[in-house]
């Protein structure tokens, strides 16, 4: 499983456990309510009238009848309370069902209509096709139940409520022990003790699903809650300001000390930042490495800014943790309300925003949210929109770049490359859109999209160009490091039963970046007939080591190197040493963004490189438009080689 699935399944564990705590919470609530309610009935008054008040509403009933037996294996029934006071006093047949739940179990029905059968006199002013809820009762040794009506335009009663019904039914079981005993005090006692104890359930509820367990600080639903709740309060001139703090390297420190130390220092950053701010002042953890400070009140910009610095500057010292020096640095983005937001998430969200701007400029530095910064983020959000919609419409094309063999002029191969061409078909390159697609993990499906459509293409290019073309598709490191996504396609490659046509290109770092990778996937392109190219070869690792591990097919060298080869002596000399590299290993080499023929000369005449890729032969060109091109074969020795 990878860290990102098992991040997934440990959100969607705390989500349902989250949920689970405000329900039992609720429940508690709802309990204690209902228990007041019979708590304060002075004298002869009826306490089930407060009960029914405080329970109907919550199980979305309008009726509630409550029966009871005499007599132990009585098979009539009394009626000894009930929300329409008519019906105290009737007596009642005890059908199957109502025998069902008198023998303790809990009876759901989608119908009222036998219902009114039971009712010995008189006549049951319900409808026949109500939803009921059967729950038991019982004091001391008589047997009894409670019947819940919805109107006859209800659905049917839920899970929810039937768990509440079992929790209900002690407490209307001592509300009767405690009216036929009138009230006395050893009764009233043990109904006291019960509402101590299901307060203090509700409190430890509330707090487990408010609060963050590890901090004990108040977690992001709970933040959300408590800000906007002083928002509301705010005068016409108030104002608030919202710190978004992000720890630096956090992962790291879970990486080199392990995820104890890295609790640990959650804690520490926790009780360091609570130490500088004040009373009034909001504290919270709303996710794994970040928090949120809320400053309420303050008067000037520079009274924010001096507090946040404070912060800023206690994180900066290194946390003593079992024996180790750990560095907690944090970057901190600042929002303020009203001129940034009136409400939490868009403070958050702007806090945020300047976060990592502070952290793109210097990591552990402090950035406020600007109109600038602003309008950056409207951009962002807009082209995540799009990219979308984009997404939804297919909107992600391959171009085919041609890759040829520079001595002889022989096209063997095209590398995919990716266009993103919107609904006014304006062709937008990958620098303008891919980091944003990765963001938004839209980039799995893109690159699922690009093989499609090259798979899909296949027939028609083997006939214009031959069924010997190489295609290579480019995998993110991020990709790579990721078994379930490259395991995806690699089988949608060799679905296409044309595996040995396909080249996957990889940088450098995406060999080091997880040993999966090197262990599980490697061994399956292999199998697969797959072939495999280092791409941007020189500005990486560049690791002989890497080399001789991988036994790649290709190695395709940066542009950075090629570019004005023939006047640069110090790349003249890295370019030998890698052509003695590819020769060492039997690894092909590339050169990539070949423009000139001044370039091509001096690798024709200069080096043992085969192959290149550049604008000097070929610009990238959509699919179809390779394929109807009248792209040409020139014989060997010829200088220019093939043009678009």
């Amino acid at each position: 499983m990878t860290g990102a699935e098992e991040l997934r399944e440990t959100i969607v564990s705390m989500s349902r456990e989250l949920e689970l705590l405000r329900t039992e919470a609720a429940h508690a609530s709802t309990l204690i309510n209902a228990l007041d309610a019979l708590l304060v009935v002075d004298g002869e008054d009826d306490p089930f009238a407060g009960v029914f008040s405080a329970l109907l509403p919550v199980f979305d009933a309008t009726w509630a009848i409550v029966l009871l037996q005499p007599n132990d294996g009585d098979d009539v029934l009394d009626c000894v309370a009930a929300k329409e006071p008519r019906l105290v006093g009737s007596r009642w047949r005890a059908d199957a069902r109502i025998a069902k739940v008198l023998g303790g179990r809990i009876v759901t029905t989608l119908s009222s209509s036998d219902l009114g059968s039971c009712l010995l006199s008189g006549t049951l002013p319900v409808s026949d096709d109500q939803p009921a809820l059967y729950l038991p009762l019982g004091v001391r040794a008589r047997r009894g139940l409670l019947i819940l009506l919805r109107s006859e335009n209800k659905s049917g009663f839920d899970r929810n409520h039937v768990l509440l019904a079992r929790k209900f039914s002690l407490l209307a079981s001592h509300a009767l022990a405690a009216r036929d005993a009138n009230r006395n005090e050893a009764e009233s006692q043990r109904l006291k003790q019960l509402t101590d104890q299901l307060t203090e359930s509700q409190q430890a509820l509330a707090f487990r699903a408010n609060h963050d367990q590890l901090t004990g600080l108040p977690n992001r639903a709970y933040i959300q809650e408590l800000v906007n709740h002083r928002l509301s309060h705010k005068s016409a001139d108030g104002k608030l300001a919202l710190a978004f703090i992000d720890l630096d390297e956090f992962k790291r420190v879970n990486d080199l000390h392990g995820h104890a130390v890295g609790d640990a220092l959650l804690c520490g950053v926790a009780d360091r930042v609570r130490s500088q701010i004040r009373a009034t002042d909001i504290l919270g953890r709303i996710s794994g490495d970040e928090f949120v400070v809320v400053l309420d009140p303050f008067v000037t910009r520079q009274q924010v800014a001096g507090l946040v610095n404070r912060i800023r500057e206690t994180l900066q010292r290194p946390f003593d943790i079992e024996g180790a020096q750990v560095k907690g640095t944090g970057s901190i983005g600042v929002a303020f309300y009203p001129t940034h937001g009136h409400d939490y998430e868009t403070l958050r969200r702007n806090a945020d925003a300047a976060m990592y701007r502070a952290k793109t400029a210097d990591k552990g530095s402090i950035a406020f949210f600007s109109r600038t910064l602003g309008r950056a983020m409207s951009d962002k959000m807009r082209l995540e929109q799009r990219l979308r919609r984009a997404y939804d419409d297919r909107q992600f094309k391959s171009v085919l770049q041609a890759r040829l063999d520079i001595h002889s002029g022989k096209v063997v191969g095209f590398e995919t490359l990716l266009r993103w061409v919107d609904e006014r078909k304006q062709v937008h390159k990958p620098d303008s859109f891919l980091a944003s697609a990765g963001e938004l993990g839209l980039l799995d499906g893109i690159t699922a999209m690009q093989i499609d459509e090259l798979v899909g293409s296949l027939r028609q290019l083997d006939a214009r160009f031959g069924p010997d073309m190489i295609y290579s598709v480019n995998i993110s490191a991020n990709q790579a490091s990721r078994p379930a996504f490259t395991k995806s396609i690699i089988r949608q490659i060799v679905n296409s039963g044309r595996a040995s046509n396909f080249m996957i290109e990889l940088t450098e770092e995406s060999f080091l970046k997880a040993d999966a990778f090197q262990e599980q996937i490697l061994p399956l392109i292999r199998a697969a007939g797959i072939r495999i190219s280092i791409d941007d070869f020189g500005i990486g690792y560049s690791s002989l080591s890497l080399l001789a591990q991988i036994t790649a097919d290709e190695l395709k060298i940066d542009r950075s190197f090629i570019s004005s080869i023939h006047n640069r002596p110090s790349n003249q000399s890295i370019l030998r040493a890698v052509d003695s590299l590819g020769k060492a290993f039997g690894i092909d080499l590339v050169a990539e963004g070949i423009e000139t023929q001044k370039e091509l000369s001096y690798l024709q005449a200069r080096t043992g490189i085969s192959f290149g890729q550049g604008f000097l032969f070929h610009k990238p060109a959509f699919i179809d438009e390779v394929i109807a091109s009248g792209l040409q074969f020139p014989s060997a020795g010829q200088g220019v080689l093939l043009a678009s």
